[in-house]
C-alpha cells in the first residue's frame, strides 16, 4: 500500500482522478482509497497533520513494504520557479534537523524549513512548509527510511496568498507524470542515495 498524506484536497486532486480514488465515509478525515493507494487529507498546520498519521497508523495497519508520501505546496526561494516539483533531503525546524532517503534523482532535492506560520520572507533553507517535520517524527517510528518521501510543488517564493484550487489543481497536475513515477520508485523500496 502506498499512503500519501495531503494537507488539502486540492493538493491530492490530480491523484484522486488519476487512480479513480473514491471518498469514503465514516472517518475524521478526507480519506480516499483502492487496494494500492490511500490518501488522507489533514488539515493545514503539524497539529492536524499530526492528528491524520495517528489515525492512519493506529486504523489502517500497514505491512513492512509500504510506503509513505507526504504531497503538498511550498513557498521556496526565487531559484524555485512556481511549479517545481522537488524532493525533501533536508527536513528541520528551530530545534531539529533530520537527514532522508532520497532514491529519485529525476527530482531536485532539496532542505525544506517546516514552520508552525506561513512564512512571509525566506529562510536559510531551499523551501518552507508547514506539515512535514510533525509527520516524519511519528511515521519514522513505522516505516523505514527508504519507505518515506517528502514530496512538495513550489506554488510562491516566500509571498504567501491564497490561491485559486484550480491553480493549485494545476500544479499539481503538471507533476502528475513525476510524482506517479516517483511512487513506483518509492514501491520497490530501492537503497538510499
Amino acid at each position: 500500500m502506498t499512503y500519501i498524506l495531503c494537507a488539502f484536497e486540492t493538493e491530492a486532486r490530480a491523484l484522486l482522478d488519476s487512480y479513480q480514488l473514491q471518498k469514503r465515509q465514516g472517518h475524521p478525515f478526507k480519506t480516499f482509497y483502492d487496494e494500492n493507494i490511500f490518501v488522507i487529507i489533514s488539515g493545514m498546520g503539524q497539529k492536524k497533520a499530526e492528528e491524520s498519521v495517528e489515525y492512519l497508523l493506529l486504523n489502517f495497519p500497514h505491512k513492512t513494504n509500504d510506503t509513505f508520501i507526504n504531497l503538498g505546496t511550498c513557498g521556496g526561494q526565487k531559484e524555485f520557479p512556481i511549479g517545481s516539483l522537488v524532493q525533501v533531503q533536508q527536513l528541520l525546524d528551530e530545534e531539529e534537523s533530520h537527514r532522508l532517503c532520497i532514491q529519485n534523482t529525476e527530482i531536485k532535492a532539496v532542505s525544506c524549513f517546516s514552520s508552525v506560520l506561513p512564512l512571509d520572507r525566506p529562510t536559510s533553507s531551499d523551501i518552507a512548509e508547514m506539515e512535514a517535520i510533525g509527520i516524519y517524527k511519528i511515521v519514522s517510528k513505522y516505516f523505514p527510511l527508504n519507505k518515506i518521501s517528502f514530496l512538495k510543488i513550489v506554488s510562491d517564493n516566500f509571498n504567501p496568498i491564497k490561491h485559486e484550487k484550480a491553480f493549485i489543481i494545476k500544479l499539481t497536475q503538471d507533476n502528475l507524470f513525476k510524482i506517479k513515477s516517483h511512487i513506483e520508485l518509492m514501491k520497490r523500496g530501492l537503497k538510499c542515495l
